[in-house]
């Protein structure tokens, strides 16, 4: 159990990463990422992005606090593994429905059903019990 506490911890560490990156992406930001011309300076953009990062910070947040006792916790992980699911598809299906560069929203739904897949592999209910 010692090592998948430490796989779940790096992931959190990850998203919590990530969702803070989210709360400060500026245009500078965008264009160090090559992703310059989807830039938009309007205000609404800037709150959904902000609010986004926030929980991306929550979702890690969350493994985090798993991870401390994950022998407890380990029915949470299951519908934790169910919502990574969703939004992988919808992250997927949105990217490909509004015709956005695959290299944009790739890895995002890749990192998604990385884990959700590790997850089920490693850490379902079913197995430990």
């Amino acid at each position: 159990m010692g090592n998948k506490k430490k796989v779940l911890m790096i992931i959190s560490l990850m998203l919590m990463f990530g969702g803070i990156v989210r709360l400060f992406a500026n245009e500078t930001l965008f264009e160090i990422f090559g992703m310059k011309n989807l830039w938009i300076d309007h205000n609404y953009f800037m709150y959904i992005y902000k609010v986004l990062g926030a929980f991306v910070i929550l979702t890690g947040l969350i493994f985090f606090t798993i991870s401390k006792n994950l022998e407890k916790n380990l029915n949470i992980l299951n519908t934790m593994k169910i919502g990574l699911i969703i939004v992988g598809i919808v992250m997927l299906t949105s990217g490909y429905f509004i015709k956005l560069p695959i290299l944009f929203y790739a890895p995002d739904f890749i990192f998604c059903f990385v884990i959700a897949f590790y997850l089920h592999t490693n850490l379902s209910t079913k197995k430990q019990q």
